[in-house]
């Protein structure tokens, strides 16, 4: 009876665990010298997985397209010609719904689309939007077409409303493929902007964005604008490549990253305004994936970019998260702050090069506002961490000299006469040191404090950044 007894409750207490068991990023990431902390509240990688593919919710479907509104964290998913967005708990990444779209939103009479729900996005008034993907959008009829719904998933069936339905002339000379999209603005009820960045390797199609203005709620398809990206990163790109994403700043600026291309920063004529390679020692790792977003926090300004590929040997999938001086947000004085997931999301084949960071500005304490950062990476991930900017701190803000110095790897030489070099990490503890040498190496990628005694007694600390 006892023995009975006993394995009912070990089973009982299985259960309970298995419930209640929360994926975590095993990382703990330190405050800044500024007062930054970032903190995970839940992670679901195919790293934790065992290395094995994640779907959000584990709902079977093909997913690309990920945004946040009220909380909550919305993926695309289609099982042939069945759409649905996967309803996510913001904080915990608990699966809340399954939701069906309506079949009839993706045809043009009794012709289908192609390729249906491939995107979400959401307005600056917390509309959900839903696209297509246009292989190629040159010429007549449902396989051109690109389309935009609006989809208001509070009622039951999903209400819709088509706010953008376009083709291309068909003697353009490069296939033009639409995989992404972005806007700003109340695109539902108000005005506002829809653009669309064109996925290819040649000029003409890849270094293109279409821009369509809305007005009252109605895309004026008949005046679109055809931006040429005059400049890409690294300068020897002539186009985006697979996939690329934009994010939308304002009705003057966006950002821009593609499968060859780092993500820099356009004006609404194609001219680029700034990027990292104004700032190349924060250039992120890879150009593979794409996703790049900013935001603002307690009046201090933050990017985020996916920064690391599928086959990175050390954060495979991972973001770099910085932080701009001041509201001017000038590349060249940006400090790096994290990159996370510290190991990565995972090595999972990502071929439709979505890795998304997206942020939702919620209440902290003390009357200031926290930001919600969610991360998901095409069947590699998902998952969400809170970041806050004002967090007590005892680490001391140093700043430095310029210091003649290189960087092969983790190994940080100085070209100078030096009697001790000290490497401290972002806490304050030292690292590395050396004596009578030029050379010091860092244990891993990260940002440090490289602290020089030079044989003429003068000493300067500086702040270098591994990637």
């Amino acid at each position: 009876m006892s023995r009975i007894l006993l394995h009912l409750a070990v089973c009982a207490l299985c259960s309970v665990s298995a419930v209640a068991q929360n994926n975590k990023d095993a990382a703990t990431y330190a405050p800044t010298a500024t007062g930054e902390q970032l903190t995970n509240l839940y992670l679901n990688s195919a790293l934790l997985n065992g290395g094995n593919a994640v779907l959000p919710g584990g709902v079977a479907g093909d997913a690309r397209g990920m945004a946040t509104v009220n909380g909550k964290m919305y993926v695309c998913c289609r099982e042939g010609t069945v759409s649905k967005l996967i309803e996510l708990d913001g904080k915990t990444g608990a699966l809340l719904r399954t939701i069906t779209l309506p079949e009839e939103m993706w045809k043009e009479g009794e012709a289908a689309l192609g390729f249906i729900c491939n995107d979400v996005q959401v307005d600056n008034a917390g509309h959900i939007f839903v696209s297509n993907m246009a292989t190629d959008m040159r010429g007549d009829g449902a396989a051109h077409l690109f389309r935009v719904n609006y989809v208001d998933v509070t009622k039951t069936p999903v209400a819709y409303k088509t706010v953008l339905n376009d083709t291309l002339p068909g003697d353009l000379p490069q296939t033009m493929r639409i995989d992404t999209y972005d806007l700003y603005g109340d695109i539902l009820n108000g005005d506002g902007i829809i653009m669309l960045p064109v996925s290819g390797n040649e000029a003409g199609a890849g270094n293109t964005v279409i821009k369509y203005t809305v007005t009252k709620g109605v895309a004026d398809v008949a005046n679109r604008q055809t931006i040429v990206l005059t400049k890409f990163n690294p300068e020897k790109a002539v186009a985006a490549g697979a996939a690329p994403r934009i994010n939308i700043v304002d009705n003057e600026l966006f950002y821009h990253d593609g499968f060859n291309t780092m993500p820099m920063l356009y004006d609404m004529n194609g001219a680029a305004v700034d990027g990292f390679q104004n700032n190349k020692p924060l250039t992120p790792v890879s150009t593979g994936q794409n996703g790049v977003t900013e935001f603002e926090l307690n009046g201090a300004y933050y990017l985020i970019v996916a920064s690391t590929n599928t086959d990175d040997k050390e954060a495979p999938q991972a973001f770099d998260i910085f932080k701009f001086k001041d509201e001017g947000r000038s590349f060249a004085d940006m400090t790096f702050l994290y990159r996370f997931p510290q190991a990565g999301l995972g090595s999972v084949g990502n071929p439709v090069r979505t890795a998304l960071p997206r942020v939702e500005i919620v209440d902290g304490v003390g009357g200031q506002k926290k930001a919600r950062i969610n991360i998901y990476a095409y069947k590699n991930g998902y998952g969400i961490y809170e970041f806050a900017n004002n967090v007590s701190t005892n680490i001391a803000k140093v700043e430095g000299d310029k210091l003649d110095y290189t960087v092969r790897g983790n190994v940080i030489t100085v070209n100078a006469d030096v009697k001790c070099i000290t490497l401290y990490n972002a806490i304050g503890q030292k690292v590395a040191e050396t004596a009578n040498a030029q050379a010091v190496k860092a244990p891993a990628r990260g940002v440090y404090l490289l602290h020089v005694l030079g044989k003429n007694g003068n000493a300067k600390t500086i702040k270098v950044v591994i990637n």
